[in-house]
């Protein structure tokens, strides 16, 4: 009797893990058929894509002054666009090798686009000059970064910010829409990877970055009846290579502490002690490094959005010096993975200065 009930147990630990391994196996089976088909619904999206024709057709760009406003500038001219360039220093570098190349179809705009009039002078100027086509595309690549803790941020910091990076692509934005109705082209906003994950340490250019988000998804919903297609970029870890984390950016940022320091209470300073800043000082110095060394997978992405006939939605674009991008990765595990562990996760691994333990 005794091996009986063995032999019926041993024979159900058999059934079951048969069971549990045909589960398993159903499951990979599965999921390797939907990876499958993702691949190969982006290799036959990406092969049959064509490409819209760009002679009479204009773009407007912001931030053009240096960066991935500067290079998509240039690229799409190259291609056959007619090009605004908006930059706030139209005298600067930027703005003077522009207008080097003397050619009608690269157009340099003093735009500022925390200004109202500057706007409006912008809109203007582009009305007497559109080509035939009419405006094509607007580009809101124009952006500003102070990395600061909530406590020592100022509000004036913070709406200095915010005027740049969502309220300059709001204003631009709506200035824009009625001669992009015409043309039924696209509105492309570029955010950032940290529009889809919340890191500590820099609260107003992230929070900035979230409205640009939920600004570009409403505005797309909307646009849909005038047949207006809404893209975001969203570039991972380039700030070092742009002028978000450059020397003079750096420099800039240091300063920006040091003031936020001196004007912080008696008790925040007590509270984060002056180690503190001199840690977030070398934290940003040490994740510029990290940065990609090119800017090109963003321009890429930039004339993919502008030139494809169906872009994506969104371009999530991976950076870093290094194999993984931690910023994308970390953003791609935040839409998956339990709050609880990425507050951990973060707190061990991140980059960034490190995080003031809970007491």
């Amino acid at each position: 009797m005794m091996l009986d009930n063995r032999v019926v147990f041993l024979g159900y630990l058999l059934v079951s893990a048969l069971f549990f391994y045909w589960v398993l196996l159903e499951a990979y089976i599965y999921i390797g058929v939907l990876v499958f088909l993702h691949v190969a619904y982006k290799k036959w999206k990406k092969n049959s894509a064509q490409t819209i024709d760009p002679h009479g057709k204009a773009v407007l760009i912001t931030g053009c002054d240096t960066g991935f406003g500067h290079q998509i500038a240039l690229r799409l001219h190259n291609q056959g666009f007619t090009v605004f360039a908006g930059c706030l220093f139209p005298q600067g570098d930027g703005a003077r090798a522009f207008r080097d190349r003397k050619c009608a179809r690269l157009q340099v705009l003093h735009l500022d686009v925390t200004k109202d009039d500057h706007v409006k002078e912008a809109l203007k100027a582009i009305k007497k000059k559109l080509p035939a086509n009419g405006l094509w595309a607007i580009l809101n690549n124009a952006a500003i970064n102070y990395m600061v803790d909530i406590e020592f941020s100022s509000i004036d910091l913070m709406k200095r910010i915010e005027e740049v990076n969502y309220y300059g692509m709001v204003r631009v934005t709506k200035a824009f829409i009625p001669l992009l109705r015409t043309s039924r082209g696209r509105i492309i906003n570029v955010t950032s990877v940290k529009g889809r994950i919340a890191l500590p340490s820099d609260v107003a250019y992230t929070t900035t970055k979230w409205a640009g988000e939920a600004f570009s998804d409403i505005l797309r919903r909307e646009m849909y009846r005038f047949g207006i297609r809404v893209v975001l970029i969203e570039p991972g870890n380039f700030g070092g290579i742009t002028g978000m984390l450059n020397t003079e950016t750096l420099s800039k940022m240091e300063a920006t502490l040091e003031e936020c320091w001196t004007l912080a209470s008696d008790e925040v300073k007590e509270a984060y002690g002056r180690e503190y800043i001199n840690q977030q000082v070398a934290g940003l110095k040490a994740s510029g490094s990290t940065s990609a060394p090119e800017v090109e997978p963003v321009v890429d992405a930039m004339q993919e959005a502008v030139c494809n006939t169906s872009p994506e939605y969104r371009y999530l674009i991976h950076g870093s010096s290094k194999p993984l991008d931690w910023y994308c990765v970390c953003a791609k595990m935040n839409e998956l993975l339990p709050e609880g562990f990425m507050d951990w996760f973060l707190e061990f691994t991140s980059p960034l200065p490190p995080v003031a333990k809970h007491v």
